[in-house]
């Protein structure tokens, strides 16, 4: 009987996803120049004080879900240059009849909440700065995980203190490519392990972010955040390492990637992410005896 020599490539892929969220949620509306987009945040959260007014709000039997946490939908307009509050809606579960309706709360109601807001009879968000995202169509890329995710028109809204400063408008598009979810046998394939004899066996594990991609799918750049081997359980610093110089050579040498084009950047469709490397010899016994 004639032994050979296998060589055996495993490599697991999946995702770290940041977020304290655990879950897709449903975002906000906003009205903008006479349509209604959907605001992927929750204004109302970025204060952490009216967050425990409107919960104190809502009455006890709004239906909260894992899709909309909150248990409501707040419905905003940018008026006279800022962003305002209309209405909050509420759905409410009935245990007597068991049915469901919708609880609509007018500014009038909700201004005691928001008493140092009020402006004129509006509720102005200046508690709020950063940036907005409105979006409308089908979506482009779609991570289970509260408002990450991109529709195919967005409007990026830039805001402070309540004051809309600048809208910018994008159309996003994903080009077909090899996914780098489905990607494994190829980076495994090309991947120079004869460079590295001292990590053979050893499982090794890059923490990857902030993907740089060309508009026909070739691959630029990527951050290597952290590289772990898993059975030394020692961590490596992944700037300029030689492991990550050369995951990014193997990533180089694949074409052409699937490429999203979000608000003015190619990408791909996880913002980070993880990818474990593993090579292990083992002996098999030859099918021919």
């Amino acid at each position: 009987m004639r032994m050979k020599k296998l060589l055996v490539i495993i490599i697991l892929l999946g995702l770290v996803v940041p977020s304290v969220k655990a879950t897709g949620q449903s975002g906000d509306i906003i009205r903008l120049e006479g349509e209604e987009w959907v605001l992927m945040a929750k204004p109302i959260g970025y204060d952490s004080l009216l967050c425990r007014r409107m919960g104190d709000f809502l009455p006890e039997n709004v239906s909260r879900s894992t899709g909309n946490y909150s248990g409501y939908t707040a419905f905003w307009e940018v008026c006279d240059g800022y962003l305002c509050l209309q209405r909050v809606e509420a759905d409410v579960y009935d245990e007597i009849s068991k049915k469901e309706s919708t609880r609509v709360y007018e500014v009038k109601e909700l201004q005691p909440i928001f008493t140092a807001y009020c402006r004129a009879g509006t509720i102005q968000a200046r508690w709020f700065s950063g940036k907005l995202r409105a979006g409308k169509g089908g979506l482009v890329r779609y991570v289970h995980d509260g408002f990450d995710r991109n529709m195919e028109t967005e409007r990026v809204l830039t805001v402070r203190n309540g004051k809309v400063l600048e809208a910018q408008t994008y159309h996003n598009y994903r080009r077909a490519g090899l996914n780098l979810m489905k990607a494994q046998e190829e980076i495994v394939r090309r991947f120079p392990w004869e460079r590295f004899p001292e990590y053979r066996g050893e499982r090794i594990i890059f923490s990857i972010s902030d993907f740089q991609m060309t508009e026909d799918g070739h691959f630029v750049d990527c951050d290597v955040r952290l590289i772990y081997l898993r059975f030394s359980r020692e961590k490596i610093d992944g700037k300029n390492h030689p492991l990550a110089l050369a995951f990014k050579e193997t990533l180089k040498s694949i074409y052409p990637w699937e490429v999203l084009f979000i608000n003015g950047k190619y990408t791909v469709e996880y913002r980070s992410f993880t990818m474990s490397l593993w090579e292990k010899m083992s002996l098999d016994e030859d099918e021919n005896r």
